[in-house]
C-alpha cells in the first residue's frame, strides 16, 4: 500500500493537536480550575478529530493527532475526577 503525503498545514494541523491534548492533560493535572480544565479537554479532541479527518490518508499525521486525542481524553477524565472526589 502507497503512503499518501500530506501537506505542511495538514502536518501543522497534527501537531498542534497534539500539543493541545498535552497541554490540556497537564494543565488538568495542575489546575485547580476544573471546569476549566474539562473545556481545555473538550476543544482539544474536538481539534484532534478535525485533524484527523485531514488527515486520514497518511498514517504518521493520523498517530500524532491520535496522540492528542489520547492526551486530551485524559484531561477530561482528571478534570472529571477532581470535580467530583
Amino acid at each position: 500500500m502507497q503512503q499518501h503525503t500530506t501537506s505542511t498545514p495538514t502536518k501543522i494541523a497534527c501537531f498542534v493537536s497534539m500539543f493541545a491534548g498535552i497541554f490540556a492533560a497537564i494543565y488538568a493535572f495542575v489546575s485547580r480550575n476544573h471546569n476549566t480544565a474539562l473545556v481545555l479537554g473538550i476543544a482539544a479532541i474536538v481539534l484532534g478529530g478535525l485533524s484527523v479527518l485531514k488527515a486520514h490518508k497518511n498514517i504518521d499525521d493520523t498517530q500524532v493527532a491520535t496522540a492528542g486525542i489520547f492526551m486530551a481524553v485524559v484531561a477530561c477524565a482528571v478534570a472529571l475526577w477532581n470535580m467530583y472526589h
